[in-house]
């Protein structure tokens, strides 16, 4: 029962602690805002976005906690505001019959409304003392009781609708907020189902193999890739034209470009006479034969002096007086001279390699191709090494045989 005298917030503080409620349990229970229950106890309406969302909470506290809903609503704002609806005709669904609808969501939605019709008339209550408090328009109320979703504003208002509904009943919300959803996914299934027959069945073809061929796609990745692979191939072809470009070749000096820097010059080339030695046993006069070419090279003080001409790409040690003075592989076009107080020694695997000048004399190339050449040049002439075994069975240091200083023809006449 309800005081008219009593302010609101009073009566709805009162009545929640005689039941020993809690304003945390409220707001769980009434899906209102725990700041929105305290403001109504205050009375401090001034809170809420808009007056009728304040009536709202107001009758939705008012019946969770067994006020009388309508009587505060007046007391709030005067009489409880009635909007004219034009009245819809009455469901034409039969409630107890869920067979004569061919969806099977309406078997959900109606024994649903079976529940709430069971309990409203166990409880005692007619369609227009639950209208009266809960402000549900009656046709909804029977909409909601015979499981017609289709009469009700929408799914979102009608699930509104029946969770007051039955919060006001003090049945399991819940649960059946739960079956009502259950009710709208089979709903939509079966729609779905039914737009998937209705929907031509469209013919799918096989795409012959040329006109796969031809496709856009296809030929627009081909160009791509063409165009990748040569310029791929145009940079390969570039990076290898500049790296032959930018690598040096290996060229030594002509033997005329380093002997003609030298005083004394190349060029000057006469015809040398000496004296042949006398044959052992005989007596007489000498010999006069006329000698090859020779190279006028640079003057030296050096008692034995050597230039090397390369022919041919070889191998070569030289040896100075007994010290190394170069060893290595030479290219052909080199050219390297040495001096010696006492002695020059050559060694090489490629005779026909090497073209030597002793003493400003040319002695020609060394030796054949691939001919392993080992001469030492003394102030007697080339010499070379040959080896001697000792007792012991160890070889040992090896001596020195003459060799002919050069190649001689004999062209004059002998005189006595």
């Amino acid at each position: 029962m309800t005081d008219p005298n009593e302010p609101i917030g009073a009566q709805l503080r009162k009545a929640r602690e005689a039941r020993k409620l809690t304003l945390e349990q409220a707001a769980y229970t009434t899906r209102i805002r725990q700041r929105y229950l305290e403001a109504m106890e205050a009375e401090d309406f001034g809170v809420f976005p808009s007056t009728a969302q304040a009536r709202g909470f107001l009758s939705t506290y008012a019946l969770y906690l067994g006020l009388d809903a309508a009587a505060l609503v007046r007391a709030f704002g005067g009489e409880v505001p009635t909007v004219p609806v034009a009245p819809r005709a009455a469901p034409v669904r039969d409630p107890v019959s869920p067979e004569a609808t061919g969806d099977p969501s309406d078997a959900i939605f109606i024994e649903i409304g079976q529940k709430l019709c069971s309990q409203r008339e166990l409880l005692g209550f007619s369609l227009d003392d639950i209208e009266r408090q809960t402000l549900l328009r009656g046709h909804y109320l029977k909409a909601l009781e015979a499981g017609d979703l289709d009469y009700l504003p929408s799914p979102v208002q009608a699930k509104g609708m029946l969770s007051n509904y039955a919060g006001f009943l003090g049945m399991d919300v819940d649960a059946l907020l739960l079956r009502f959803a259950e009710g709208l996914q089979a709903r939509l299934s079966t729609r779905r189902s039914i737009r998937a027959k209705r929907r031509p069945v469209k013919q799918v073809t096989k795409p012959s193999v040329l006109r796969y061929l031809l496709s856009p796609d296809l030929i627009f990745s081909g160009i791509v890739i063409v165009g990748l692979v040569a310029f791929v191939a145009w940079g390969a072809v570039r990076i290898t034209r500049m790296r032959s470009a930018q690598t040096p070749t290996a060229s030594a000096p002509a033997i005329v470009d380093v002997l003609s820097t030298q005083p004394g010059g190349l060029l000057d080339v006469t015809n040398v006479a000496y004296q042949s030695p006398t044959p052992p046993g005989e007596t007489g006069g000498e010999v006069i034969v006329e000698a090859t070419p020779q190279v006028t090279l640079p003057a030296s003080s050096a008692a034995v002096q050597i230039y090397v001409v390369v022919q041919q790409r070889a191998w070569m040690r030289v040896l100075v007086d007994g010290e190394p003075a170069f060893e290595g592989r030479v290219a052909p076009g080199g050219a390297y001279s040495y001096a010696g107080n006492e002695r020059v020694e050559i060694l090489t695997g490629n005779g026909a390699a090497l073209k030597v000048y002793y003493q400003q004399i040319d002695l020609g190339l060394l030796g054949d191709l691939g001919q392993v050449v080992n001469l030492i040049f003394t102030v007697t002439g080339p010499q070379t090494p040959t080896a001697t075994i000792t007792p012991t069975g160890q070889p040992a240091l090896p001596t020195l045989t003459p060799t002919p200083s050069g190649t001689v023809a004999p062209t004059g006449t002998a005189r006595p």
